[in-house]
């Protein structure tokens, strides 16, 4: 039984160090970066202004009311750019359009790739009022959580097998 009880301390010891090495910008704190929205404004009185939601892996997510003058890139900036796992490769848009009078709205999304600006219109910086601007995950911090996924799984396996080891002897 003492055997039980120093493998499990052990075990369970080993088990918090996993979860210990997970850093911030991990999947366990990656859900939190967009789980409080705030509404922030940004223009000088009597400026006309549009309303826009800033979305997804940025340091200050929400609605913003700006400027008219203002463009995705200075927006971006406002909202404090990126998180260390956004990617500006891969800045989604999604913005309501109609095709004609009297028809009805149609939902359009485009991605703009921000890492190459010299390849990027100053047409598609253009804002307008009820954008919803986006910043997708990096590639590789989902391969990362995948990894640290997989180190605990592991860490939990050994462990159960060890416990089982030690109650069969």
């Amino acid at each position: 039984m003492k055997k039980l009880i120093v493998a499990l301390a052990l075990s369970t010891g080993f088990a918090l160090s996993a979860v210990a090495q997970v850093d911030q910008s991990s999947l366990l704190s990656a859900t939190s970066v967009s789980m409080t929205t705030s509404n922030y404004y940004y223009a000088r009185p009597n400026e006309l202004t549009i309303v826009v939601n800033v979305l997804g892996f940025v340091q200050r997510p929400g609605r913003y009311e700006i400027s008219s003058t203002i463009d995705l890139i200075n927006l971006l900036s406002l909202a404090g750019g990126p998180t260390p796992d956004g990617s500006m490769n891969d800045v989604k848009i999604t913005r309501l359009v109609t095709p004609g009078p009297g028809q009805r709205y149609e939902r359009k999304e485009f991605r703009l790739n921000l890492e190459q600006l010299t390849k990027v219109s100053s047409a598609e910086l253009v804002l307008q009022p009820g954008d919803i601007i986006e910043v997708e995950r990096t590639s590789w911090s989902v391969v990362r959580d995948v990894f640290t996924i997989f180190g605990f799984v592991a860490v939990l396996t050994s462990t159960t097998a060890a416990i089982i080891s030690i109650t069969r002897r």
